[in-house]
């Protein structure tokens, strides 16, 4: 089934384990990614990820228009250093990174309306 292109989207799904101590300023470093995100090309919504249970995962999920706006973002002096910064106040190993294929059937809809 072919998907209308306007109600596709890029999703990134980011997580990760604050280290001990660290929650407050992993939690910084993912609101200073999103609100810097938010300025950028193809960029369509962010999210703060917090993991129900205490000292569990924390992270973001983005929605872009493309892979290639996300990516060229990604790849931005901005952003690098912030990852850089994160990965030293993470645990090792926790940070996982997803890619995704999103589509928005309510939206489908309103615009076949």
């Amino acid at each position: 089934m072919q998907m209308p292109a306007d109600c596709t989207f890029y999703v990134r799904l980011s997580l990760m384990v604050p280290k001990r101590g660290y929650a407050d300023r992993v939690r910084e470093l993912n609101d200073d990614l999103l609100d810097f995100f938010s300025t950028q090309p193809g960029y369509v919504r962010g999210y703060r990820l917090t993991g129900a249970e205490p000292g569990g995962q924390v992270g973001r999920l983005t929605v872009w228009l493309s892979e290639r706006e996300a990516d060229q973002t990604a790849t931005t002096q901005q952003v690098l250093s912030r990852r850089s910064e994160l990965l030293q106040i993470i645990e090792e190993d926790s940070h996982v990174e997803r890619s995704f294929s999103a589509y928005d059937p309510q939206l489908a809809k309103t615009a076949a309306s």
